[in-house]
């Protein structure tokens, strides 16, 4: 059964992205600098704060983020660039660092669309 909601986006046109972010282990993510998911398109931004499952043994880190829902106004097309901010750390090494990554999609009013990102820092052996 599709949800209310669901159906509601759908006959109203209005796109949504599906935003999720995976991670090599031994990576956390900062709940003090939240990351961002942002998308452009028609030279407007929609910004969220991402969350995450908070980690056990560091209450300001999150062990893995949630997948982000975006659903942008009824009627939006076209190119879109998406823009992810990560605040994450690599436990071991207790290095923290700001990664920034870029996706440029096709957006089609009433479609979903799944966009997948890997943090995975060059250089980080975990």
């Amino acid at each position: 059964m599709i949800p209310s909601a669901l159906l509601l986006t759908l006959a109203l046109g209005a796109p949504t992205l599906d935003v999720r972010v995976s991670a090599q282990p031994g990576t956390t993510f900062s709940a003090l600098a939240p990351s961002t998911v942002t998308v452009n398109v028609g030279g407007r931004d929609h910004v969220r704060p991402l969350r995450g499952v908070p980690d056990p043994s560091t209450p300001d880190a999150y062990t893995r983020l949630l997948p982000a829902r975006l659903t942008l106004p009824a009627g939006t097309r076209g190119p879109a660039t998406v823009r992810l901010r990560l605040f994450l750390c690599d436990k071991a090494r207790g290095l923290c660092t700001v990664q920034e990554q870029t996706r440029r999609v096709l957006l089609t009013p009433g479609r979903a669309l799944v966009v997948a990102f890997n943090a995975a820092p060059q250089g980080w052996q975990p």
